[in-house]
């Protein structure tokens, strides 16, 4: 996990100052998050975290996500790290902010405090167009959102999932648990796709 400087809040999302990204998932310092669900169509993209990664290595999760730097805005970031961890070309426009969520998770290694600007970005490309960033992703899938919402809903135990793996021009495909996605709450992954669900329907 490469260190940066990033800002640092209380529990109201009020400025603090700044410190490393590693002292404030140490300390548990409340810090911000890009969060973007890339949807196309019924379909939004999953992201399968590198097998290198400190967290959740090898775990199904966010289309694209990252920290923002300190006096970045949300829709900076996502521009930067969605160019760093797919090889894609957006500019702040293509967002659409759904809302913010607040994570609390402990792991045996950090405590993780963070405010998720959360966007959904309608997709322009396909998965094969992807350029993988090495280390950071090791796959990118599409799952239907409403299968989604079942799985996480408790209504289903799998679902099938298409996609591409690094390194490989080949599709791939596989049945997936929620076991399967890192773990941020069945709450939230619940709230995400049955929103993502509304929105696709407009």
């Amino acid at each position: 996990m490469a260190d940066e400087l990033i800002d640092i809040y209380d529990s109201e999302m009020n400025l603090l100052g700044t410190a490393m990204k590693s002292q404030a998932h140490d300390e548990g310092l409340w810090h911000k998050t890009f969060h973007c669900w890339i949807v196309d169509g019924d379909k939004v993209w999953l992201q399968l975290r590198g097998k290198g990664k400190k967290l959740y290595p090898g775990l199904l999760d966010i289309s694209v996500a990252g920290h923002l730097g300190t006096g970045e805005t949300a829709k900076g970031a996502g521009v930067r790290e969605i160019e760093e961890e797919l090889g894609l070309a957006v500019c702040e426009d293509d967002f659409c902010k759904l809302f913010t969520c607040r994570l609390a998770e402990d792991t045996a290694d950090m405590r993780i405090r963070e405010f998720c600007p959360t966007y959904v970005l309608k997709s322009r490309w396909k998965l094969s167009d992807v350029i993988m960033q090495p280390e950071e992703v090791d796959g990118i899938f599409a799952a239907k959102i409403s299968e989604m919402t079942e799985l996480f809903g408790g209504d289903i135990k799998d679902v099938k999932i298409k996609g591409f793996l690094r390194d490989s021009s080949r599709p791939a495909e596989r049945t997936v648990a929620a076991a399967d996605f890192a773990p941020h709450g069945e709450n939230y992954y619940l709230k995400i796709f049955s929103t993502l669900e509304r929105y696709t329907e407009k």
